[in-house]
């Protein structure tokens, strides 16, 4: 169950800190509620416990996990959809399933992509967004600033 100080990632959101764990009256209902604070945008998100498994919350990745998933982005990029619309929904399924794995195959791809000139510019929203997430968790597993992630992720990048 998740308690106040709990380090949880939310697909679409990125990680944040469970703040508060508290009952509200919602239309003459008592509901159970987690209030999470995200670590991008600083947006506070309230979660009635009721819809935990629907929003996907999960714990973050262990430090092994996250260095496993990172040197994904810095591998060799394997075959990449032609088509960009066919690109684009497959790399916004692997987002919202909220894998690490699957967010940082989508920022190996589009970085390829980019580096080649190759990225249509509707899909620089989805290498921000995918960066964004990874570097939220990153920043939690490691105990680092927003800004510290942002540089260990694209220096990944720079290796490739």
């Amino acid at each position: 169950m998740l308690s106040v100080g709990s380090k949880i990632f939310v697909p679409s959101y990125g990680a944040g800190i469970v703040s508060t764990v508290e009952f509200r009256k919602v239309y003459d209902t008592i509901y159970k509620f987690v209030d999470v604070t995200m670590m991008i945008d600083n947006i506070s998100l309230s979660i009635p416990v009721s819809r935990i498994e629907a929003y996907r919350v999960r714990e973050i990745v262990t430090k092994d996990r996250l260095e496993k998933c990172l040197s994904i982005i810095s591998l060799e990029c394997a075959i990449i959809e032609k088509k960009w619309n066919k690109r684009y929904r497959q790399n916004n399924d692997k987002i919202y399933n909220g894998t690490l794995e699957g967010e940082c195959e989508v920022l190996r791809d589009l970085y390829h992509l980019k580096r080649k000139g190759l990225m249509p510019p509707g899909e620089q929203k989805i290498l921000d967004k995918a960066e964004a997430l990874i570097a939220s968790e990153t920043m939690l597993v490691l105990d680092i600033t927003l800004k510290e992630a942002y540089e260990i992720i694209r220096n990944l990048d720079k290796n490739s």
